[in-house]
């Protein structure tokens, strides 16, 4: 989300100069004003680079994976380590690496979600928990900023807080609950730092 709702806040709702937004967040005017131009950042893509090793190898590679579907026992998990061994045994040269590359981002696609284009009214909120820069009797300070946006209407609901830790994230949440009288069927999050204690089950390669 980066600082594309808060800005467009600022600015549209609250009445803000450019000028000011971009002194209060640390930005350029020319990055305030492309963002006040659209309503999500957009980014660049490149050409993928060739990779002959990877194509050659890669059908052979989706075999194997096909072959480990339903598999979900600790022992039966595929890893990166066991297509580079299965495919040497099978007589493909192709380096470790490339194949952990390809099987994490065999793993990032089939777990990829989608943002629906078309939002039904309560149906979701996104939230973003974000340092920013206040003027405090002519004092500048840090403060962190809770924001939830509501994706049907664009509503929002903004609070400030003198710490970023897991209190003032979830009071931000019963602030907003109460702000928009009722709670979101589902909230998607852009920083979880605040939240989030300890990750028990990390990603395995």
């Amino acid at each position: 989300m980066d600082h594309v709702h808060v800005i467009r806040h600022k600015v549209m709702v609250e009445g803000r100069s450019q000028r000011s937004v971009a002194d209060e967040l640390g930005l350029s005017r020319n990055t305030v004003k492309k963002y006040l131009s659209q309503s999500e950042p957009r980014y660049r893509t490149r050409q993928p680079r060739e990779q002959p090793v990877l194509e050659r190898v890669k059908p052979r590679l989706l075999e194997l994976l096909a072959d480990w579907e339903g598999r979900t026992t600790e022992k039966q998990c595929i890893t990166a380590a066991r297509l580079h061994s299965q495919l040497q045994e099978g007589g493909f040269e192709v380096g470790a690496t490339t194949v952990r590359k390809f099987f994490r981002e065999w793993r990032r696609q089939r777990a990829e979600t989608f943002v629906p284009l078309v939002h039904r009214p309560g149906d979701e909120a996104q939230v973003d928990f974000f340092e920013v820069m206040v003027e405090v009797k002519r004092t500048r300070r840090k403060c962190w900023m809770f924001l939830m946006r509501l994706m049907h209407g664009g509503g929002d609901f903004t609070w400030l807080y003198e710490r970023c830790d897991q209190v003032a994230f979830l009071d931000g949440h019963v602030r907003a609950f109460e702000f928009f009288c009722g709670a979101p069927a589902r909230c998607v999050y852009d920083n979880l730092s605040a939240a989030v204690r300890k990750i028990l089950f990390p990603g395995r390669n």
